[in-house]
């Protein structure tokens, strides 16, 4: 039996896989078994899994009756079509019957009771939820593991379900404000149920845990920070490192990290003020096209670097001067987190509590408003021509991230994933 199963959407790009692994590999080192489950099955691999840790995925996201698609007989192909229908229509009839008593559902369903309106979103689950509810339901009956920890929304909404009965100890992660981040209604609703399940839920900054007070009440909540690796403890990294004139931005290429805001920035600066100074992003995803063709308008085709997506950011934060963060909206970045702990200043919009929870404004960075382009240009310019502010700045944000070290924050995640000292 596992003493610890992290559960992630994925293995691609993203803060919250940086965390769950950073989780698995210190507590896979101090003698737990520990095991990193993938709901999505043939996604891209962008993180290594750690050593003595055991990864495995849930297979296909493909119902069974779909499976023999290699048949394109007429029969074969009828046949699935039909099953299709069937699928569909069931699932239909589970929508609008979860619609209609949906109140009954909200004031009745707990895990400690049987209830009718229990037992009719459980059996619709499997059709609401697709099949990997379906799998991840069996996987765990299976295998039975003593703890999960689950990341992000839809999955920890999936957890909840599937181990609504089980004898286990389950915590859920959000990390995204619940208020700004958009949520189709059927998973908005079913967070809402099914977090009740979850014997810890946590956030990785109160401005989340204030968000979630207001949505229900749980078992347990919980402030859950994010630590930082090994490589960023105090103990590890030395003297500040000689910078580069260079505006850093590590982040998946999506409209809410608003790079199109840094470029647009960026461009805006004076010609003798942004000379000899670069952008680099790190990172990829759909909007690279939009962006690479947004500096080309911008005439920033020599000055703005696409690194793609990289496992060694911290290469890239020891040598630039400047991070930056315009999101739409946050939690509390992996990224932000260890540019400050590697002594870099930032300049972020305030389009989320997350983020000014460490970045106090004129003391660790510049915060500025969210989407306001001008604003984040003349905080860059503060920045680009004053050497000393970047340098003060960023040493008081390195003291401040020390505070996320594992020897710091190692009891707390214990206390809330209920592991023993070993």
């Amino acid at each position: 039996m596992d003493d610890l199963w992290v559960v992630l959407p994925h293995l691609g790009a993203g803060g919250a896989q940086k965390v769950g692994l950073l989780a698995a590999e210190h507590f896979a080192a101090k003698g737990f078994r520990v095991r990193v489950l993938s709901l999505r099955h043939g996604h891209p691999v962008k993180h290594t899994v750690p050593a003595g840790v055991e990864m495995f995925d849930l297979g296909p996201n493909v119902h069974p009756w779909f499976q023999d698609v290699s048949n394109r007989s007429f029969g074969a192909r009828t046949k699935r079509f039909v099953l299709a229908q069937v699928l569909k229509g069931v699932r239909i009839i589970f929508l609008v019957a979860s619609a209609l008593f949906w109140p009954l559902i909200v004031r009745h369903m707990h895990p400690a009771k049987n209830t009718w309106e229990t037992r009719l979103l459980r059996q619709g689950m499997p059709w609401l939820a697709g099949y990997r509810y379906q799998r991840l339901r069996q996987v765990m009956v299976e295998q039975r593991p003593k703890r999960v920890l689950a990341l992000l929304t839809k999955t920890n909404i999936l957890c909840c379900a599937a181990a609504w009965d089980q004898p286990l100890h389950l915590v859920v992660s959000e990390r995204n404000d619940p208020r700004r981040q958009s949520l189709e209604l059927l998973w908005s609703r079913l967070r809402k149920v099914y977090y009740r399940r979850a014997d810890v839920v946590t956030a990785n900054t109160k401005g989340v845990i204030d968000a979630l007070q207001l949505m229900g009440e749980w078992k347990r909540l919980e402030l859950l920070p994010n630590p930082l690796p090994a490589t960023l403890s105090r103990s590890s990294v030395g003297s500040l490192p000689e910078r580069s004139h260079q505006i850093l931005a590590v982040a998946r290429l999506v409209p809410q990290k608003g790079l199109d805001l840094l470029l647009q920035a960026f461009a805006a600066l004076p010609l003798d003020c942004r000379n000899g100074w670069s952008i680099t992003l790190v990172g990829d995803g759909p909007e690279r096209q939009a962006l690479e063709h947004q500096a080309l308008e911008l005439g920033l085709v020599e000055a703005v670097t696409f690194a793609g997506f990289r496992s060694d950011p911290l290469s890239f934060m020891q040598r630039a001067a400047i991070f930056a963060l315009p999101s739409r909206f946050e939690g509390m970045p992996n990224a932000l987190l260890e540019a400050m702990a590697a002594g870099l200043p930032s300049v972020v919009s305030d389009a989320s509590p997350g983020p000014l929870e460490m970045v106090t404004n004129e003391e660790h960075g510049l915060v500025v408003p969210r989407d306001d382009w001008r604003t984040f240009s003349r905080a860059l310019e503060r920045l680009m021509l004053d050497a000393a502010l970047r340098d003060r700045l960023g040493a008081a944000a390195r003291e401040k991230l020390c505070s996320l070290d594992w020897g710091v924050v190692e009891a707390h995640w214990r206390s809330v994933l209920a592991l023993p000292e070993r």
